[in-house]
Formats: C-alpha cells, structure tokens, sequence
C-alpha cells in the first residue's frame, strides 16, 4: 500500500528504526558522559555517541523528495525513554514521537508512534496512528489513455499500524506479523471534455477500508541494519485482508524480496536487489502492487503482479566519503503469460554518502535518479535507499 511504502512515512520511521534495529556494542551506556558530535578518533561530524547513549526529547527535520507528491518537508519530535535494566550487550532505548508534514502538492499528514524493545533485544514491536491526506497521480493500472494522461486523486485517510518480530532462538531467523487498518475517503479530478470517461471514473471514486494481517518470515545475515556491505536479508510475506477482519474487499498480497551484498575490494562494494509482490482477489484501485525504484513516482506502474531488479555500487573516495552508482529495472503485469509483452520500466542514476556514524556504520547522504529517460528525482538517504 502506498502509505506505508511511500518515502515520507519511511524516512520518519527510520529514525525510529535507528533505536530499534542496531547490533551495536556499548559499554558507554553505563556511564554519563557530555555527548558529543565529534568523533575522538578524526575529530569528523559523528552520531554514534549520541545514537548510543542518547535519551531525552530530539527534535528532527524531515526532507520529502518523493516525485508523486512533490517537495516538501516535516517536522518530528521523538522521546528517548531511558532504560532502567542493563543488559551485557547494547539494547536500544523505547521511542515515542510525534510528527507532522506538508508538500508542495498540498499532501499533508500527521502522526504518533511508539518503538519497543522487550527483554535482550528479543521482542521488538512498533505502533503507529497516522492521518495522511494524499494527493497523487492515477496512471490507470494498464489504462492507454490515463498511462499518458494521469488523473489527480485525493486519498483522505486514517492508518493504524501494528508490528510485532521474534528472533527465532539464536539463528539469523526472525519470524512476524503486522496488523494494518486503513480506512480512506477517494475523490477523482474530472478531465475536461471527456464525460464518458469521467463516468467510469466516478465508479472507482469508492471509499473503502482495508484491514489486514501480514506475517512474515525473515532471514538476515548481513553485518549492519541500516548501511550492511555483506551478508544477505531474504524475506516472505503474506498480506491477507479479509471482510471478518472489518476490510471491505477479501484479497492478498504475496511478497518476495532478496538483497545480497557483496564486497568487491575494502574500499569496493556491490549490493543486489529482487522483489516480487503477487496480487490474489480484487482490490481497491489504490492496493495494487506498483514500482518501487528510484527516479520512478509512485503508483506509476501498477498491476497485478510486479517484479524488479536493481544494483547498486559504492566506492569509498576519501575518508568518510563514498559515491555511488545505480542502475534497475521491472515490470508491472497482470498475468505471468503477459510477462514477456509488457513494457520494462527501468531507472539509473548516482549519489554520495557520508558516514555520519562510525560506531554503527551508518551512511547518510543523497541520491539523483532518472527513470524511463523522463523522470527525475533526488532523495535523502539515511542508512540505505532500500529500507
């Protein structure tokens, strides 16, 4: 669904995800110390110290470069709760916050959620309420015309969100589920001098809730959450939405999704990516699988069954700086026998990162993508473009 995978939503929860997610060691932790934003090994711009042993109320901006609402930017402010347990190895502080955001297409939406960890770094749940009023493109999933000539729609929508993982004994294996309650309003732009076609829009302008259940079984072997150089992180999905659930239409999702990372030199890596999502029922127009590559607005390419491939290239030029390369590709189908007759779509671009923190091996910086030759985007990465 395009609210919990859209950038803006993603980019917010990744800084919750910093607390949520790190294999970090600390010793420090069982100490006071004045934080500092210097690294005492090359005096360079560091978060490690503060990720670590932070605690209290930070205020954060959010960029939004996302193609299919426009610029933007929000605002979040996120609670640090200081643990009272120590344990032998690092384990992330609980996290709650508060956001809001606004872009250039009048998209706006507001939020709170609350990230915790049980035990040793065991149990990990994340709970979220979000009001998104999205304003975005409708390309008409396969539609020649609307392809060519999309439609604005409006999606006034409430979002609860509830996530639960399991670290299976002590394997690399993680086994969940998350419960997703969508409920939204649709309103259609009309296009002028075309009546026939803007009554059979007027059919989809129904508004619907979703409510499902998506357990799912991960495998993740790769040396960092948020920035990995190796190891592997392979996971499959099902996304049920059932009418006993409260939803208004019964269908499902299947997702597969693979990123290998590979390094080439100390200095060289490679990283690979292939996802599948795989419609099963009718669902609303705004649930179906689409592209989800940079360069490429979102909900561009929609259908039935969606698959992509993507790489990405790093080369590490100068202490903490590193640029990248990338390039991808997929299709949006309705039939697996339609595969080879639909259309790729395919994106390429560049970047750079700096490692803004050396004691979790976090990168940040920005990407420039261009997609099908005729899009182009920039956006902010913290961590990885992936995730």
């Amino acid at each position: 669904m395009f609210f919990l995978r859209s950038s803006y939503l993603c980019l917010f929860l990744c800084l919750m995800m910093i607390t949520g997610y790190s294999n970090a060691q600390s010793d420090s932790t069982k100490t006071k110390k004045k934080l500092s934003f210097k690294d005492p090994e090359d005096g360079a711009l560091d978060l490690s110290q503060f990720l670590l042993e932070a605690n209290g109320v930070l205020p954060v901006i959010i960029p939004i470069t996302e193609p299919a609402v426009g610029y933007g930017g929000g605002a979040a402010i996120l609670y640090f709760h200081k643990r009272k347990k120590q344990y032998s190895t690092y384990v992330p502080p609980n996290v709650s916050g508060v956001m809001g955001l606004y872009t250039q297409n009048k998209t706006w939406g507001a939020g709170a959620f609350h990230s915790h960890i049980f035990g040793e770094n065991r149990v990990r749940t994340i709970t979220a309420l979000f009001k998104p009023d999205v304003r975005i493109k409708y390309y008409g999933n396969g539609s020649e015309f609307l392809s060519k000539n999309p439609i604005g729609i409006n999606l006034d929508s409430w979002v609860i969100f509830q996530k639960a993982e399991l670290r299976l004994g002590k394997s690399k294996f993680y086994a969940g589920a998350s419960y997703t309650y969508f409920k939204t309003d649709v309103s259609f732009d009309t296009i002028p001098g075309r009546p026939i076609l803007n009554e059979i829009i007027k059919r989809l302008n129904i508004n619907s809730t979703v409510s499902s259940i998506k357990p799912h079984l991960t495998y993740d072997s790769r040396n960092n959450a948020f920035t990995p150089t190796k190891g592997i992180k392979g996971e499959v999905a099902a996304n049920f939405s059932a009418e006993w659930l409260g939803s208004s239409d019964s269908f499902s999702t299947m997702h597969t999704n693979f990123y290998g990372y590979l390094p080439i030199s100390s200095r060289f890596n490679s990283a690979w990516r292939f996802e599948g999502s795989y419609l099963l029922g009718d669902a609303p127009f705004y649930a179906y699988p689409f592209l989800d590559l940079r360069g490429i607005p979102a909900m561009r390419y929609q259908g039935d069954n969606v698959m992509l491939t993507e790489t990405e290239w790093t080369y590490n030029v100068y202490k903490r700086w590193s640029l990248i390369g990338f390039v991808g590709g997929g299709k949006a189908f309705s039939e697996f026998s339609d595969f080879a007759e639909s259309d790729w779509a395919y994106t390429f671009g560049t970047g750079f990162r700096y490692k803004i923190a050396r004691l979790l091996g976090v990168n940040m910086g920005a990407d420039f993508a261009w997609g099908n030759g005729e899009d182009f985007a920039f956006y902010i990465v913290f961590g990885s473009a992936w995730f």
